[in-house]
């Protein structure tokens, strides 16, 4: 028979501390292994994708109360002290011998439509957000000061405390304990920058000039010495390097005197001195502790976020490449500061040294990714040498927070627009309220690598999905991402609309039942039917309605829209989810990564809504 276990349950909003605890239960055979306590969690309290749920075990038996937790756990690091993750296979009952010894930690966002239209709540929420915006990058910035230096930060259990914190690297790499997401969207949408260096990279007519390639011949051989002193392979490689790519190395010291080794300069019109290229030269690959490629990243954030590049940081989302060199092993990466420091690698960390004879390719296509790089470096220059400040509207985000598409084609018209806010309050948002330039008339701009087009217009169609504008493709200069613009729909989802921990009443849940009938006649599959991806429109008043009766409503089933159509189309289409699909969609659909989306997985998120 299933025993109640006790729990606290903590719940905090955009990382925020000090927690709000509160005394929760949960009905659990002991029996069972934690990983099956974990779901049940998850089913209870993680409502979507992006909620991180974490709990332990207390490493010493205490009688808790919400306000003996408030006092033992102010913030993350302390509950990490005095609590320990269990393993997933452990027992429950052996893993939790003591009564109240379980914490369980949920960190939501607030807004959960990653690609839905939210509520419009006017413009004291659109004031809300955009002031928040800006409170937290202040407090990014300072945190970023005040922490490790960029060389100490980089050695790997200073990393991983760094990336359970509130101020990590976007690069992927998490703490495994502190979970939270180190994720970002592609960063070619901030600047076109690096989606024309992967197009440089690609292109078979791109001509290299012959003394390109008899220096970077050169750095093959250079980096083939192994090397026992880090002074003398800087000097050579540095020498070698700076040819091929056309710039002059400098050593600059910030205010704090921290520093990279070697930066490439560019002056800007506010008479401060951006970096297009910031470098990481090691003499051989774990000398020192540290990789290149994150010791590169902390004295990017370092730069960028020092007082002295305070006017750059308003004027730009402060582009720049990072690369690694270490031994014979060199990595190319992107960086932009958002919201915080996003920094992705756009090659993997490729070998140099001459270990094979008769190949002479070798050297033709790490010339032509270097030349390609020495291009898109004098690309970055020419734009902080020409940087303007941006137009910068009331109560809409910086445009740094932004992407750089700043239009969309309709009817074969150029259509700008201007970002108002994310909806979603989150880095790795790809989703955003925006504002037709031409008509004032607001749409929602979405991101997408893939999108069920013709599933979204036969439910618009039916008055049963926002009106699509456009899904069209960005091309290889931004990844290949499909932008994709509709109309913005005033209402709730189902998720804000309705308590997450009871069912769905039964007429909404019959209205949603109607729309998927809908979809079937189209031989369309929704493939993600959560609450967040169903939304109840705003009831409209019908102006030349005289009667004035308050009982009169729209029907439930006139005002259901489906949106985010990202896993919608016909079955059997090779239609499948992702890799990475998140547990939350595993656990609700029964599918598994890559799995073809069928009915069935609909069917049974549907009585799982």
């Amino acid at each position: 028979m299933a025993n109640k276990q006790k729990f606290f349950y903590v719940a905090t909003f955009d990382h925020r501390e000090p927690f709000s605890f509160w005394r929760s239960s949960i009905e659990i055979d002991p029996k069972l292994q934690v990983a099956d306590l974990e779901e049940a969690l998850a089913a209870k309290y993680a409502a979507d994708s992006h909620d991180t749920l974490f709990f332990a075990e207390l490493n010493r038996p205490t009688t808790l109360t919400p306000h003996t937790a408030d006092k033992e756990f102010s913030n993350i690091e302390a509950l990490l002290q005095k609590a320990t993750c269990t393993a997933q296979d452990d027992l429950i009952g052996e893993a939790f011998r003591e009564k109240q010894t379980l914490v369980v930690l949920v960190r939501r966002k607030p807004m959960h439509a990653p690609a839905a239209l939210v509520e419009d709540r006017g413009d004291s929420e659109v004031k809300d957000v955009v002031s928040q915006l800006r409170q937290d990058f202040s407090k990014y910035v300072k945190g970023v000061m005040e922490g490790k230096t960029p060389s100490v930060a980089a050695r790997s259990t200073n990393y991983n405390e760094i990336q359970g914190s509130d101020i990590p690297l976007l690069d992927g790499r998490f703490n495994g304990r502190a979970g939270g997401q180190t994720v970002a969207p592609p960063i070619e949408i901030y600047h076109p920058v690096f989606g024309a260096f992967s197009e440089r990279c690609k292109d078979p007519k791109l001509e290299v000039p012959d003394d390109v390639l008899r220096h970077t011949a050169s750095l093959l051989r250079s980096v083939s010495k192994i090397s026992v002193q880090e002074a003398p392979r800087d000097s050579e490689t540095r020498g070698i390097l700076a040819k091929i790519l056309g710039v002059s190395f400098e050593h600059v010291v910030n205010t704090d005197e921290t520093s990279c080794e070697f930066m490439c300069v560019q002056h800007t019109p506010q008479s401060i001195n951006a970096a297009p290229a910031l470098f990481q030269i090691k003499g051989e690959l774990g000398n020192g502790g540290s990789d290149p490629s994150v010791q590169a990243s902390f004295y990017y954030a370092r730069f960028y976020c020092n007082i002295e590049r305070a006017e750059i940081r308003e004027r730009s989302c402060c582009p720049a490449f990072l690369i690694g060199l270490a031994g014979p092993w060199l990595v190319i990466m992107g960086a932009v500061l958002t919201s915080r420091v996003i920094t992705q690698r756009l090659s993997p960390y490729n070998w140099l040294g001459c270990s094979r004879v008769l190949d002479d390719d070798q050297v033709s296509q790490v010339a032509r990714r270097l030349y390609a790089l020495r291009l898109s470096i004098a690309d970055l220059k020419e734009y902080y040498q020409n940087l303007p400040s941006p137009d910068v509207q009331p109560d809409h985000i910086h445009p740094r927070f932004c992407p750089c598409i700043k239009s969309f084609s309709l009817d074969g018209e150029n259509v700008p627009f201007v970002y108002v806010q994310p909806l979603e309050r989150d880095p790795s948002s790809v989703t955003f309220k925006a504002v037709r330039s031409d008509t004032q008339s607001p749409i929602v701009i979405k991101f997408a690598r893939r999108y069920g087009e013709d599933a979204h217009k036969w439910m618009a169609d039916k008055r049963l999905a926002p009106r699509l504008l456009t899904c069209e493709s960005l091309g290889e200069k931004y990844d290949n991402l499909l932008l994709v613009v509709m109309e913005f729909v005033e209402g709730q989802t189902l998720y804000d609309a309705y308590d997450s921990t009871e069912p769905l009443p039964e007429y909404v849940r019959y209205g949603v039942r109607k729309a998927l009938d809908v979809l079937a006649q189209g031989d369309f599959v929704f493939g993600d039917l959560r609450r967040p991806n169903v939304m109840l429109e705003n009831e409209t008043e019908n102006e030349n309605e005289e009667e004035e009766d308050e009982e009169l409503e729209v029907p439930l089933e006139k005002r259901i829209r489906f949106i985010d159509f990202d896993w919608a189309g016909r079955e059997g289409s090779d239609l499948r989810y992702p890799f990475h699909l998140a547990s939350v969609v595993r656990r609700v659909s029964g599918a598994l990564e890559h799995d073809p989306i069928t009915r069935a997985h609909q069917d049974k998120m549907f009585e799982n809504l």
